[in-house]
């Protein structure tokens, strides 16, 4: 009992461990064929999984997220991990104190210098921020001085800085794009993980429910089955054993058999045929006589007709006209089928009393129990398979019952473990519901944390709206030909934007960074040091799967744990290796080191060889072919001597005609036709009506040979074949008996002298067919559990589940999203670099020099006169617009410009605006009829006070109290302006020099087109290429 518990029980084990996975589709059932080979069904349905076989990273772009961590987490940390702490953590050897971290510095510094960065970032980045923006709003300079120096290289500083601003932005929107797909992972997998963590807790319930199909049915159903069929071949053992016996015994026997009984047949059936024979030709004697009288009333009749026809005149008599065949003569039926007188001598042939005789010699014989004696010995013979039934029972009986108890004990010792693994799956059961209740609240709260990393990627998604609205209203609103001041509404709201882009990015980075140290401190380092080997196998392959590694182990780890044997070369790898390839438990695990599976299913521990050697009876004495009853019986009839019955005279009268004409009488029908047809018609030779007479004849003479004469010819045909089959059955008993009591006495004596060792023979074959029915069971048991039985590729897959669900499903959109965070807080530096330095390009600048006017206004007269003449003074921008003022302050302005070139025109483009000829202030107005005194040389070392003639602007501002350039204030009146630190300039020029010589610009219609050309000092004429 405790041994076949425990077979049980390492079954129930081997199955257990891992289970086979999905749905196999269940074949036909088992069956035995003719040569005792079994064909084995399937295993049957399991029912599905629900986890899926592989991990799914997500659709893009989160794959190359997941990659760009893993990268930089290397960069970050180059080092290796420190696999001996583990094995030493393992064995239990680990002492802190003799870790030494500078060891490690390569693993855990990069972590380390990126969090103190970040912590730098957060303490600094804020104070920055506040300079920036706080100091410079208060003093009204947001963006930095409204002051820009135009330049040569000014339109490609902005063109480059642009592309620069325009890839940061676009480098940004990669990032929170990310952060968004990252988002919505993260809130996927938490709404996920409870669904999938009950999943993977059902499938180990399916797991469970599956293997103990699998050992039931392998275990149970299977051996239940092969039991059956071997209980049923042992209790039909007559057909198992007996029935081969027999058949083996036919060769030898069966002729004999067959002999007795075709004798007792043939002298039955020769008894049989001698009183038909009588009483057959009885009936054809009275019906022979009866035939004799009809055919001589035929006969008459004919000759009747040729009488009256030839009296008449007409036809002549029969036989006398030699034209005429249908002669009547041998109309005669002239056979004897009397019986022959007891005295041998007489008119009749049949030899009546001599058949009599012999008939009933042979039906003394026969009633005689000669046919039940002979069936005696054929049903002897044929009840071989029940004799060995009855034989055998009680061997039999006490086979059934060791082959039921086996049964039995594997049921009850499985029945306890069936119901552990119920207790198992309820226990799981309300695990899932505790997590799924957690779960929930999982899911419950995740809608916070996903509407503010939303609302961060928000920020960065205004961010990139902001930098691409100011790049694009930059650019359309951008005018070469315009100064800093001048430039259009459109172009000064792109450079607004990218201020406001700027701003976000100063009030939000810090925040950023917040969400990017901590969750890197904290996920980057598990994904390095735990996920990371974790998840390639790397940790077990440098730990518990190298032999002699772990402390206090000899061997390998994994042997030593499973199988108390460190010798065994079994790695955690390697297992994992086996159940990915869906390897049977068995065989993954090597558990043929804790229990040999052969010798648990050895039989012989079972059975034994002396309970089928019970099976081989003795029964030959109960067998007997020939009886000696039988045997006489025969001899009495051969002695009988039925072939003696003279029969040929008879048999003479029976081959004769039984009309001399012969037996068809339609032959004389035909002749008499011809005759009439011949002598009919024109040269009718017969009178009156006889011709009609004589047809009427013809039919007659038809109708009596299929009415009488066919009917006789058919009685003294059957006659005749009775007489053959007599007579070859007769002559068979003379010949025929001898041998046959020769061929009993033989088979008797060969029953006798091989039928038991016949019922031994198959009895050991028979056994040998119990024993190939359990060898063929136990080859099966043996190739499902190394092959079939516990596949254990769903465990491997519940444990990548569980890896896929903590380290990636977890860590993965927690990595992502620090790195996305990180992305937005670089992106964002950079962005506030660079949008401050372009928007520079596009606002509306306060303040500007007339040099850079002057400038600006030469490339874009130079630029409209090769477009179009008339648009020189049109698109003149150095100035106001020509529509804001009148002609002749247009006119006016023309006069200014080219004067002060021809002066002096390639120093114009060297000097600041207050060293300018006629300047008076930085305000865009200049002297050109000099009215502004110029000091002399003694004059330029005084101070701005004691200059006379000084005058003076305030510049920039725009308030309503702005001095207008240009105007000159007496020395007697005292007047100051109050003129900002730096911003004071001061004409060079004494008062009453006279200015530099004035070219006279073009004159303009009132279209504003070119008219004439004229110098008002009668010096030169000057071309207008010149002037402009």
């Amino acid at each position: 009992m405790a041994f076949l518990e425990t077979k049980a029980y390492v079954l129930l084990v081997c199955a257990l461990m891992f289970g086979q996975y999905g749905q196999i589709e269940a074949a036909s059932e088992n069956a035995v064929g003719d040569s005792g080979n079994i064909t084995w069904k399937d295993m049957p349905t399991g029912n599905p999984y629900n986890s899926p076989d592989s991990y799914d990273e997500g659709s893009s772009p989160l794959p190359t997220v997941w990659s760009m961590v893993a990268s930089w987490l290397d960069i970050v940390s180059p080092g290796d991990i420190p696999y001996e702490l583990i094995t030493d953590a393992i064995g239990g050897e680990l002492e802190m104190s003799d870790i030494n971290i500078m060891d490690y510095s390569d693993l855990f510094l990069g972590f380390g210098v990126c969090f103190v960065l970040g912590l730098l970032f957060l303490l600094i980045f804020p104070i920055v921020a506040c300079c920036f923006c706080c100091c410079r709003t208060c003093c009204g300079k947001c963006g930095g001085k409204m002051y820009q120096k135009q330049t040569g290289n000014m339109e490609c500083k902005m063109i480059t800085f642009t592309v620069i601003l325009a890839v940061i932005t676009l480098v940004l929107s990669g990032g929170f794009a990310c952060g968004f797909f990252v988002n919505a992972r993260q809130s996927s997998e938490i709404e996920n993980m409870g669904s999938n963590t009950q999943n993977s807790l059902d499938d180990i319930l399916i797991f469970v429910n599956n293997t103990v199909d699998e050992i039931l049915f392998v275990a149970l159903n299977q051996s239940s089955w092969i039991f059956e069929v071997i209980e049923y071949d042992l209790s039909n053992v007559g057909e198992t054993v007996g029935l081969p016996v027999r058949e083996a015994l036919r060769p030898y026997v069966g002729s004999a058999i067959d002999a007795i009984l075709g004798m007792v047949a043939t002298i039955e059936a020769t008894r049989d045929g001698l009183d038909d024979m009588n009483s057959l030709v009885s009936d054809l004697d009275a019906n022979y006589t009866d035939f004799i009288e009809s055919i001589a009333d035929l006969k008459q009749d004919i000759e009747d007709l040729y009488a009256n026809c030839a009296g008449a005149g007409g036809c002549s008599a029969a036989g006398q006209d030699p034209q005429n065949t249908a002669d009547t003569t041998n109309i005669v039926a002239s056979r004897n089928f009397t019986d022959l007188p007891s005295s041998g001598t007489g008119p009749g042939y049949y030899p009546r009393t001599v058949v009599t005789a012999k008939s009933n010699g042979l039906t003394s014989v026969v009633n005689n129990d000669l046919e039940s004696s002979a069936e005696a010995g054929r049903q002897d013979f044929e009840e071989i398979p029940e004799l060995v039934q009855n034989e055998t029972d009680s061997a039999v009986g006490d086979l059934v019952n060791s082959f039921d108890d086996f049964n039995g004990e594997i049921e009850d010792g499985l029945d306890p473990m069936i119901e552990n693994l119920d207790s198992m799956s309820s226990v799981g059961s309300s695990l899932g519901d505790t997590i799924s209740e957690y779960s929930e609240t999982a899911t419950d709260y995740d809608q916070y944390r996903s509407l503010f990393v939303l609302f961060l990627y928000f920020i960065a998604l205004v961010v990139f709206i902001l930098n691409i609205l100011g790049i694009i209203f930059g650019l359309i609103g951008y005018d070469r030909y315009a100064t800093p001041t001048k430039r259009s509404m459109l172009s000064n709201i792109g450079g607004l934007l990218l201020m406001a882009s700027a701003g976000l990015c100063f009030i939000f980075a810090a925040l950023l960074m917040v969400f990017t140290s901590f969750p890197f401190l904290i996920a980057g380092p598990l994904t390095k040091i735990v996920c990371g080997p974790i998840v390639s196998g790397e940790l077990f392959e440098n730990t518990v799967d190298l032999p002699d590694t772990i402390p206090g182990t000899s061997g390998y780890y994994v042997g030593s744990t499973l199988f108390d044997n460190g010798n065994v070369s079994v790695t955690f790898t390697g297992i994992l290796d086996n159940c990915g390839d869906n390897k049977a438990a068995y065989s993954a695990f090597q558990l043929m080191h804790i229990v040999n599976i052969s010798d648990i299913l050895d039989m012989d521990s079972y059975i034994s060889d002396g309970q089928f050697d019970d099976m081989k009876v003795n029964i030959s004495d109960q067998v007997e072919i020939m009886s000696s009853e039988t045997a006489d019986n025969l001899a009495n009839a051969r002695d009988v001597n039925a072939a003696s019955i003279p029969w040929s005279d008879f048999e003479n009268e029976l081959t004769s005609d039984l009309i001399d004409i012969g037996e068809d009488l339609n032959d004389f029908a035909d002749d008499l036709q011809s005759y009439i047809d011949a002598n009919s018609g024109s040269s009718s030779v017969f009178p009156g009506s006889y011709e009609n007479d004589f047809t009427t004849m013809v039919s007659t003479i038809r109708s009596f040979q299929t009415s009488t004469v066919e009917p006789m010819v058919s009685d003294r045909d059957y006659v005749e074949y009775v007489l053959n089959a007599v007579q070859s059955n007769s002559s068979k008993i003379n010949l025929a008996v001898n041998n046959t009591i020769a061929a009993g006495d033989a088979a008797d004596t060969y029953i006798t002298n091989n039928l038991d060792s016949v019922v031994a023979s198959e009895v050991e074959n028979f056994q040998s067919t119990m024993i190939g029915y359990i060898n063929q069971f136990v080859d099966y048991i043996t190739d499902m559990i190394y092959n079939e039985v516990g596949k254990c590729r769903p465990v491997k897959n519940l444990l990548d589940n569980l890896i896929n669900t903590v380290c990636r499903g977890v860590l993965d959109p927690i990595n992502g999203w620090w790195f996305c965070n990180g992305w937005c807080v670089f992106c964002f530096i950079l962005n506030i670099i660079f949008s401050v330095k372009l928007a520079k390009f596009f606002r509306r600048m306060h303040d500007e020099d007339e040099s850079d006017a002057l400038e600006v206004q030469q490339r874009r007269n130079a630029a409209s006169e090769m477009q179009k003449p008339a648009s020189i003074i049109r698109n003149n921008q150095v100035s106001p617009s020509p529509d804001d003022f009148a002609k002749d302050e247009l006119q006016e302005e023309l006069h200014r410009v080219p004067n002060m070139l021809f002066d002096d025109p390639e120093g114009l483009k060297k000097k600041k605006g207050s060293d300018l000829p006629g300047v008076a202030s930085t305000s865009n107005e200049y002297d050109p009829d000099g009215l502004v005194e110029r000091p002399s040389q003694a004059e330029e070392t005084m101070t701005e006070d004691e200059l006379p003639g000084v005058v003076t602007t305030e510049v920039g501002g725009g308030g309503g109290g702005q001095e207008q350039a240009g105007e000159v204030k007496p020395d007697a009146e005292n007047t100051e302006a109050k003129i900002p630190e730096g911003e004071t300039t001061v004409t060079t020029e004494p008062p009453g020099t006279p200015g530099p010589a004035v070219y006279n610009p073009p004159t303009l219609s009132e279209e504003g087109q070119v008219i004439e050309n004229v110098n008002n000092n009668n010096e030169s004429n000057v071309d207008n290429d010149i002037t402009q």
